[in-house]
C-alpha cells in the first residue's frame, strides 16, 4: 500500500478547512512514455476511476527530402470522458479533447494543451467513513501526453488528521494507522 501511495500522491494539502487536494506524480500516458496511469488515486489498492479504451502512438519518419518528422496520438476515456491529443508531423498542426473541450493549432498559433476536471465518484474505507464521496479530478491533455494533475474531495473536519494530511503521501500513511489503531 505504501507503494501505491507514494506512487500516486505527492503531496496532500488542505486548501479549506474540509477540502482535500492530492497532487499526483508519474500518473499519465504518453505517445513517446507508454501507460502510466494508475486509477487508484487515493491509495487504498481499489481504482477510484475507470481507465479505458487507451492509446498511444508515436512515428518517427524521413521524406523523400531528407526531414525527418514525428507523429504523435494519444487517447484515453476517464470515466466516460475523452481526453485525446494528436500532432500530425509533417504539417504543424495538432489537436487536443477533453469533453466537449476542443482545440486545434497550426503552425504555432492554437492551443496545444487543454486543462479540466472530470467529476468521479469513489468509496475508500479510510475516508468519510467509507461513503460514497465526490470528487474532482484535474487533467491536462497535450498533443503528445494526457496527465493526471490533482484529486480533489470533502471530508469532515478532524482536527489534527488534516495536518497529517498536509504532510503529503507520509501523512495519508500516518493517519490511515492512526484511523486503525
Amino acid at each position: 500500500m505504501a507503494g501505491a501511495t507514494a506512487a500516486t500522491a505527492a503531496g496532500v494539502t488542505a486548501s479549506q478547512a474540509s477540502t482535500i487536494t492530492i497532487n499526483l506524480l508519474n500518473n499519465y500516458i504518453s505517445a513517446t512514455g507508454g501507460n502510466h496511469l494508475n486509477a487508484d488515486l487515493t491509495g487504498d489498492g481499489q481504482p477510484d476511476l475507470t481507465i479505458a479504451n487507451s492509446f498511444f502512438f508515436s512515428h518517427h519518419y524521413a521524406t523523400t527530402y531528407g526531414a525527418t518528422f514525428y507523429r504523435f496520438a494519444v487517447r484515453v476515456e476517464l470515466n466516460g470522458v475523452i481526453a485525446y491529443g494528436r500532432d500530425n508531423g509533417e504539417y504543424p498542426s495538432g489537436s487536443v479533447q477533453l469533453g466537449s473541450q476542443h482545440g486545434f493549432h497550426s503552425g504555432n498559433y492554437g492551443t496545444f494543451s487543454l486543462t479540466g476536471s472530470i467529476p468521479i465518484f469513489f468509496k475508500d474505507l479510510h475516508i468519510n467513513g467509507g461513503a460514497l464521496t465526490k470528487g474532482s479530478l484535474e487533467v491536462t491533455v497535450q498533443e503528445s501526453r494526457v496527465q493526471l494533475d490533482s484529486f480533489t474531495y470533502n471530508t469532515p473536519d478532524r482536527g489534527s488528521s488534516l495536518a497529517l494530511l498536509a504532510m503529503g503521501a507520509g501523512g495519508v500513511l500516518a493517519l490511515r494507522r492512526w484511523r486503525t489503531a
